[in-house]
């Protein structure tokens, strides 16, 4: 019993020296835009023209693409707060959305507009389970993100992918058009440490690490 409690004793004061660097932490996106690029001829095979965006800001996808600004963890008025969280650099677990303000018009009474990126249960095969989701006017899913190439870092999170028309959105067209390529989009976050506070670290580790001392004696 004495050697398990000088063993304790040991274990707890080399665990107070150790660092904190080595903490296990995830991101939060914080900020930064979404680029959409509608394929060549996409809308008008859906029966849709843009008549207005706004805001009319250029997107990083060329000159015929838009942008919307991602909106902050602690958004001003009624946009929707920021939420989501992942991992580096495996981009897992995820959770939360990315928020977005900003709307589109399309033949001239068509309105979507707030758009949520985030993930979802139930999508098509071929899909990554995140979705375009319109909160303003039309509301209801509106794109399946395809092809994903994502590159997840402590201070950015870049997403590229192709955008396919949702089951809900042919629906709400009466069109037989899920799937079809709708263009492409691109994210382009800016992130943030959300460290784990260290006495709930250290709580967590001295369990842990008592839990083995008590196997070894």
């Amino acid at each position: 019993m004495r050697a398990f409690a000088k063993t304790t004793i040991l274990a707890i004061a080399l665990l107070l020296t150790m660092p904190f660097a080595a903490q296990a932490t995830s991101i939060q996106v914080e900020g930064g835009q979404t680029s959409v690029l509608f394929g060549n001829g996409a809308l008008a095979s859906l029966g849709l023209e843009i008549t207005s965006v706004t805001p009319n800001v250029k997107g990083a996808l060329g000159p015929n693409s838009v942008s919307f600004g991602i909106n902050p963890r602690d958004a001003i008025g009624d946009a929707l707060d920021t939420s989501f969280r992942y991992d580096s650099p495996n981009f897992a677990p995820v959770s939360g959305a990315i928020e977005h303000s900003g709307r589109v018009q399309f033949n001239g009474n068509i309105e979507v507009g707030d758009f949520t990126i985030r993930a979802a249960e139930g999508r098509p095969d071929g899909t990554s389970g995140f979705v375009v989701e319109s909160t303003y006017g039309l509301m209801g899913i509106l794109f399946d993100i395809a092809n994903p190439i994502i590159e997840a870092f402590d201070n950015s999170l870049v997403i590229a992918g192709d955008i396919l028309v949702s089951p809900e959105l042919a629906g709400i067209l009466e069109i037989d058009a899920a799937g079809v390529d709708a263009g492409m989009a691109l994210v382009v976050a800016h992130s943030a440490i959300v460290p784990i506070p260290a006495a709930a670290w250290m709580f967590g580790s001295a369990l842990g690490l008592l839990a083995w001392v008590r196997r070894r004696n």
